[in-house]
């Protein structure tokens, strides 16, 4: 029986890396961004990755979880740790280790913020 996962997740999957001596992989973390109430043809969930790497000049599309606020305390992370909304990845849902915490909506609306920037999508006024 597979694990159910959600909207908000942070999980650990496996990330590939390639480096001059060849491709290896290194268990990392990542929030799971797509919608669970919908019925998909595969098992799979797209992601973001997550970074403790913190730089000076954080991104439009990236989201800072700062260790000691309310979104550090539900994450599961161990460090202030960055959610990079422009490195999207589907996963099979088998490949993901263990869930570490799960984000509340509020943050998930920051977050969905970041992602319609990186991707291009503006919210539309509709009239009529």
């Amino acid at each position: 029986m597979s694990t159910n996962y959600n909207r908000g997740d942070i999980v650990i999957v496996p990330f590939p890396f390639v480096t001059s001596e060849g491709a290896s992989q290194k268990a990392r973390p990542a929030l799971i961004i797509s919608d669970h109430s919908i019925v998909r043809r595969f098992e799979d969930l797209i992601m973001v990755g997550i970074t403790s790497r913190i730089v000076k000049n954080m991104k439009e599309t990236e989201y800072r979880i700062v260790r000691g606020t309310e979104d550090f305390k539900y994450s599961g992370l161990i460090k202030t740790s960055v959610v990079r909304c422009e490195y999207i990845m589907t996963v099979p849902r088998g490949l993901v280790a263990r869930r570490l915490g799960h984000l509340p909506d509020k943050t998930m609306k920051k977050i969905d913020k970041k992602l319609k920037l990186s991707l291009g999508i503006e919210d539309q006024v509709v009239f009529g």
